[in-house]
């Protein structure tokens, strides 16, 4: 019996569903596989030492995971034992990548967009992580070769210390500065939530005041379904 190790966040989707993909390709195939989930929290806290050492002590036969590009992911080649990254910062050059066509979801949002007549885009997502910066640059280079006048504009966030999180306020006020209408693509669900709360947003009053509702902004990403679908943001 195989055993792997799937060092992965398990509260998003994603990550649920390719375990539940891993598992059907293996009892499809007829493989007696046994899947470990191991939390990113081991790896962010003691190091990829620990992961190495624990995949030693579960006389693991391979791990598939979220790696920085900076853990030595060759040291569990010295100890026999394969290793596949799934999409997180950037590829691997010398070990299996789980990945997708990136660039071509970016451009696959633009040609929609520009069929629908929009002039201006922008794009929200996250620096330096390889499936939001291709999206942007499929995103950009599509809708400049059709047309250099449109207008086009970027916030992608640090993606070190700003990963998940977000500042409303700023997002609203790039939002609202927009020329409208606009057509903008989120690099992935959490991101289109985002906008979708930010967009949903009205004047209040003291420190936490909020904004009024930005109008005619539609919003595209093209991963898992997520509670952008069900705002007055169109998820497409």
């Amino acid at each position: 019996m195989a055993r792997i190790l799937f060092l992965t966040d398990f509260s998003e989707a994603y990550a649920r569903n390719l375990l539940l993909g891993i598992a059907r390709y293996a009892r499809n195939a007829g493989q007696a596989w046994s899947l470990c989930r191991l939390p990113l929290s081991i790896r962010d806290k003691f190091g990829i030492g620990a992961v190495l050492e624990l995949a030693g002590r579960m006389r693991a036969d391979a791990v598939i995971g979220q790696f920085y590009n900076t853990d030595n992911v060759e040291l569990f080649a010295q100890r026999g034992i394969i290793t596949v990254a799934q999409d997180f910062e950037a590829r691997f050059p010398n070990i299996p990548n789980i990945t997708g066509p990136h660039f071509l979801a970016g451009k696959m949002g633009a040609e929609y967009f520009l069929k629908k007549g929009f002039r201006h885009f922008a794009f929200y997502g996250m620096r330096d992580v390889v499936w939001s910066d291709e999206r942007l640059q499929g995103f950009r280079e599509t809708v400049r070769a059709a047309n250099p006048g449109f207008s086009f504009s970027a916030l992608d966030k640090s993606s070190r210390n700003e990963l998940w999180n977000y500042d409303p306020v700023q997002l609203v006020a790039w939002l609202r500065a927009l020329p409208k209408p606009v057509a903008v693509m989120a690099c992935d669900d959490n991101h289109a939530y985002h906008i979708t709360e930010a967009c949903q947003q009205r004047e209040g009053g003291g420190e936490n005041c909020a904004f009024r509702t930005i109008s005619r902004c539609s919003a595209w990403t093209t991963t898992r379904r997520s509670a952008a679908c069900r705002s007055r943001i169109s998820r497409r």
